[in-house]
């Protein structure tokens, strides 16, 4: 049933997009309109670039084509304590779309940390990961109704390999690499609850919500990069 409802969810969205009832979210228009315009994307692809976020990832500047050289920042994320926050100055928005699980439960909280002290006071945090009840959902009901997921946990797993390998590919390793390629390995798996977990160890962010793909805040690409499988969540900086 969460399966379901999640590409429910998805289709409805699409059709509103398609005839014009839904256009921006109501976050992006609200930072606009603010003068919120200073955004960061951890993680992400040059496609984050379109969007006029600066980017943050472990890819050399080399990697990046040239027009978007200075909207990007070269750094090792798997060491975050050599990293210094004032080297990036401060935004009013940070995102961060499936990077959390690649981090372990206790780095994820360095890593948050670090989020917080990227973003001005009242800045938002915006967050995906894979939601571990619509996993969960998939891996009882056979993974039926998530092909988009289990076509492409079968770049690593047998056609014939049980459901149980395909939910491995969530709970620990994306696609067909080896384990050694940084980024690749998943460390964790979260729930809404275990997010709001995470939030409250680091005490720096309020007003945690989730936003449901329906919420007029949602927008794919905006909000849920990965809409089938996203739980996005947002919080604010304490002041």
């Amino acid at each position: 049933m969460v399966v379901q409802a999640s590409w429910l969810k998805y289709q409805l969205l699409n059709a509103l997009q398609q005839v014009g009832l839904r256009r921006d979210s109501q976050l992006k228009q609200h930072l606009i309109q603010t003068g919120r315009t200073r955004w960061l994307d951890i993680g992400g692809t040059t496609d984050s670039f379109a969007e006029g976020f600066m980017c943050l990832n472990m890819f050399p500047v080399d990697a990046i084509p040239a027009e978007f050289s200075e909207q990007y920042y070269s750094a090792d994320l798997d060491h975050l304590d050599t990293l210094n926050p004032e080297d990036f100055g401060q935004f009013d928005l940070v995102r961060m779309q499936h990077v959390f699980e690649h981090f372990s439960f206790e780095n994820g909280v360095t890593l948050l940390k670090f989020c917080a002290q990227l973003l001005k006071p009242d800045g938002y945090f915006l967050m995906t990961v894979p939601d571990l009840r619509i996993h969960v959902s998939g891996y009882l009901s056979q993974y039926r109704q998530m092909k988009f997921f289990s076509d492409y946990a079968k770049l690593r797993v047998p056609d014939d390999a049980p459901a149980s390998f395909i939910f491995s590919i969530h709970a620990h390793q994306t696609g067909y690499a080896p384990e050694e390629i940084p980024g690749q390995v998943h460390k964790w798996c979260y729930d809404y609850e275990g997010l709001k977990y995470q939030f409250n160890q680091v005490k720096s962010f309020k007003h945690l919500k989730r936003i449901d793909l329906l919420d007029s805040w949602a927008e794919i690409p905006f909000t849920h990069n990965r809409p089938l499988e996203d739980l996005c969540v947002i919080a604010q900086k304490q002041g």
